[in-house]
C-alpha cells in the first residue's frame, strides 16, 4: 500500500486537535448520505406513480387514435385495410360528440363515444362494467342501450336498466331554428363501468352506432377517428411512425400524446425535485472542501516534514485527495445501500399503506431506475472529487522552511 494512502487513512480515522474539523467531516458525510438516500427514494417514488399513470392510461385510453386533420374529410378505408391485415392490432372506429343527458332533474353535458354494435361489448371500457344488465334476457335491443361512467351515474343517481334522455347539439340548435322546446330520446343505461379515470367516469357514454344514427343526424356535428389497441405496448411508436409516414393526410396521435399534459407535469416534477435534493449533496460537498482546507492548515507541520524527507507535490495532493474522495465514497455507498433497502421494502412489503376507500391504490408505489441510481452515485462521487482540487492544490504549495519555523 503506498504511504499516500495510508496518511490519507491515518488523516480521517485518527483523532485531531481540533474536534471542530472531525464534527465538521462527519456532518459532511452525514449529508451526502441523507441527500444520495433521499435522491434515490423519491425518484423510485416518482418513477413509481409514473408507471402506475402509465399503466392506468394505456388501459383505457387508446394506445393509437387517428383523427382527420381539422377543416378536411377523410376517408379512412386505405387505414381500415392495414389494421385489418395486422393481427396484432385491434381497433374501433368511433364518432365523437358533445350531448347532454337528464335523469329526473339532474342534467349533465357528455361526451357521446359511439363505436360499431359488433364492437360495442369488446371495448375496454365496456369490458370494466362493474355493475350490467343481461341484454338478451330482458329481450332489450342494444341499440337502445347505452353504458356510462360511474361517476355519472353517481351525480345522477342512475342504476343499470334505468332510462336516461339524451340530446344533441343537433337537436338543441333544430330547436332553437323552429321556436320549439328540444326533446330528448329515451335510452336504458345497459352498464355502469369504472376506469378510475375521472375524464372517463365522469364525463362519458359508450354508445352503438346504431343508435348514434337517430341521434347525430349530421357530420358537423361530431368527430370521426379509429381508436387502436396493440397486442404488445412496445410496438406502438413504430406503428404510429408508420402510420404518420404512409397516410400523412391523417393525425396520428400516441397514448402520451393524448396525455402530454400530466405526463410532461410529472417530468418536470421530478426534475425540480432531483435538482433540490441535489443541494443537499452540494452543501455536504462543500463541507468537505471546508474540512479539508482546515486539515491543510491543521497539518502544515507534517506537510514540511514530508517535503523535506523526500514528498513531491503530487504525492502531497494525493494525500488530500484520497482523503476527499475515500469521505465521498463511503457516504455514497452509505446512502445508496440505505435508499436501495428503504425503497425494495417498500416495493415488496408496502410499508407505507393508503387507505382504499380513498385511492385506488393500497401502498406508495415505487420502481427504481438502475441509470437513475448510477447517475445519483456517479454525480455524488464526482462533486467530491472536485471538493478535493483547491486544498491540494493549497497543500502541496506549502514552504517546509516557514511551516517548520512556525512549528
Amino acid at each position: 500500500m503506498k504511504y499516500t494512502f495510508k496518511i490519507a487513512i491515518k488523516y480521517i480515522f485518527s483523532l485531531r486537535k481540533f474536534q471542530f474539523i472531525t464534527f465538521i467531516s462527519l456532518l459532511s458525510a452525514l449529508g451526502i448520505v441523507i441527500g444520495v438516500s433521499a435522491l434515490i427514494i423519491v425518484t423510485s417514488l416518482f418513477n413509481g406513480f409514473r408507471d402506475f399513470a402509465e399503466k392506468d392510461i394505456i388501459g383505457i385510453d387508446p394506445h393509437i387514435r387517428l383523427l382527420p386533420r381539422k377543416g378536411s374529410k377523410v376517408d379512412f378505408n386505405e387505414v381500415i385495410k392495414f389494421l385489418k391485415n395486422n393481427p396484432d392490432i385491434s381497433f374501433f372506429q368511433f364518432n365523437l360528440a358533445k350531448g347532454i343527458i337528464q335523469h329526473n332533474q339532474n342534467v349533465r353535458v357528455v361526451q357521446l363515444y359511439a363505436i360499431d354494435d359488433t364492437s360495442f361489448t369488446k371495448h375496454p371500457l365496456v369490458a370494466k362494467s362493474l355493475l350490467k344488465i343481461v341484454l338478451n334476457k330482458f329481450g332489450i335491443p342494444l341499440e337502445n342501450c347505452v353504458s356510462i361512467g360511474i361517476g355519472l351515474a353517481d351525480g345522477l343517481r342512475l342504476l343499470p336498466g334505468e332510462k336516461i334522455s339524451i340530446l344533441t347539439i343537433e337537436d338543441i340548435d333544430y330547436a332553437i331554428q323552429s321556436l320549439s322546446l328540444p326533446k330528448g330520446k329515451q335510452q336504458i343505461v345497459a352498464s355502469i363501468f369504472q376506469t378510475n379515470n375521472m375524464e372517463y367516469d365522469n364525463n362519458f357514454i359508450l354508445l352503438p352506432k346504431s343508435l348514434a344514427r337517430t341521434l347525430i343526424r349530421s357530420d358537423k356535428y361530431s368527430t370521426k377517428g379509429i381508436d387502436i389497441r396493440t397486442r404488445n405496448e412496445k410496438d406502438i411508436l413504430s406503428i404510429a411512425n408508420y402510420l404518420k409516414e404512409h397516410f400523412p393526410h391523417i393525425n396520428v396521435y400516441t397514448w402520451y400524446d393524448l396525455n402530454k399534459d400530466i405526463m410532461n407535469a410529472m417530468q418536470f416534477e421530478k426534475y425540480a425535485v432531483f435538482i433540490v435534493l441535489s443541494l443537499i449533496i452540494s452543501i455536504a460537498v462543500f463541507n468537505i472542501l471546508a474540512s479539508l482546507f482546515m486539515t491543510v492548515l491543521e497539518k502544515k507541520p507534517d506537510i514540511a516534514i514530508l517535503l523535506a524527507i523526500g514528498a513531491t507535490g503530487k504525492d502531497i495532493q494525493q494525500i488530500f485527495r484520497i482523503q476527499g474522495i475515500l469521505v465521498g465514497a463511503i457516504s455514497t455507498l452509505i446512502g445508496l445501500i440505505i435508499g436501495l433497502c428503504l425503497t425494495l421494502g417498500q416495493i415488496h412489503y408496502g410499508w407505507l399503506k393508503l387507505n382504499t376507500q380513498k385511492y385506488i391504490i393500497s401502498a406508495l408505489p415505487m420502481k427504481i431506475s438502475i441509470p437513475t441510481v448510477v447517475t445519483i452515485a456517479i454525480v455524488a462521487f464526482l462533486l467530491s472529487y472536485l471538493a478535493t482540487i483547491y486544498p491540494s492544490k493549497q497543500a502541496s504549495k506549502v514552504l517546509v522552511s516557514e511551516s517548520i519555523f512556525k512549528e
